[in-house]
């Protein structure tokens, strides 16, 4: 695997405040028309580092909800492509899509990170686009509505990452586009898990005050069809930040997840029903950033 470079932290604040500007026109894609003709990821330079410090988890469509298999687990992404994973030659965008309930297309970052390290910071980048997502998720029972895009998910507190000791099946940040939540339509969200307790049906917890009030659902704004929104998320110092196009949107607290080790996916985790998911990343890029 790739050693990914190690960024001053005056960087990371020029990419926060970089597109701060407002502007009063429309809104509009900035990159060029899809084609629809395939190329390899691995041959697109400006994917080069998110490609060699993750693997691909990928679902086979329509399978069992939660199946999924991996492929580049080493970070050799030479020759992996398919019509569910590959750069469009018109856009230069990554495309992923996936078909079915509970089923994925991410990439998952190798890297297991502290989240309380005063100083060392873990970024995702990536400059999204969903296509179509309310007509994705349209045959869906209405509680269910919901897509992943992003997340922050957890390897338990075991040191070396790999035996899992700790581990809860819940994610720190879903970023999710959700069709209505509550009369609010076609938006973003930040689904937060609030503390570090097994809430699952075998935990024995599910009925408890903190799995009552175990997560905390935060507006990130209105999902703009047909126009790229950039992310960026920040993990460290027991923080985590989320901007939008360079405006922080969420500054949150996480003393409470010190224990666990972390990582970050990238890509289409599909929590509807009856649809398919597709997302266009412009950019997508990983940094760890020192003071």
């Amino acid at each position: 695997m790739k050693k990914l470079a190690v960024l001053p932290l005056s960087l990371l604040i020029t990419g926060l405040l970089a597109g701060c500007a407002s502007t009063s026109e429309p809104a509009v894609n900035p990159y060029p028309a899809s084609t629809g003709e395939r190329i390899e990821p691995a041959s697109v330079a400006k994917f080069s580092n998110i490609l060699a410090a993750s693997k691909l988890q990928i679902s086979t469509p329509n399978d069992k909800p939660g199946s999924k298999y991996e492929l580049a687990r080493d970070s050799n992404f030479t020759g992996v492509m398919n019509e569910h994973f590959y750069v469009d030659a018109g856009s230069q965008a990554l495309v992923m899509n996936m078909e079915g309930y509970k089923l994925r297309n991410e990439l998952r970052v190798h890297e297991n990170f502290k989240t309380d390290k005063a100083d060392t910071f873990y970024k995702l980048s990536a400059e999204l686009m969903p296509i179509n997502p309310r007509e994705s998720v349209k045959d869906s029972p209405s509680k269910n509505d919901a897509m992943t895009f992003l997340q922050v998910h957890n390897k338990g507190t075991f040191d070396d990452g790999k035996h899992g000791v700790g581990y809860i099946p819940h994610p720190l940040l879903r970023l999710v586009y959700e069709a209505d939540r509550k009369g609010i339509k076609d938006n973003y969200w930040a689904i937060i898990k609030n503390n570090n307790v097994n809430c699952s049906d075998a935990s024995g917890n599910k009925q408890t005050a903190d799995c009552k009030n175990a997560y905390i659902r935060l507006n990130l704004g209105e999902f703009e069809e047909n126009v790229p929104t950039k992310f960026d998320i920040i993990v460290g110092d027991s923080k985590l930040v989320i901007t939008r196009d360079g405006k922080e949107m969420v500054n949150h607290d996480i003393t409470y997840w010190k224990d666990m080790l972390s990582y970050f996916k990238a890509g289409v985790y599909n929590q509807f029903e009856n649809g398919k998911s597709e997302a266009h990343f412009y950019q997508l890029d990983y940094q760890i950033i020192n003071k």
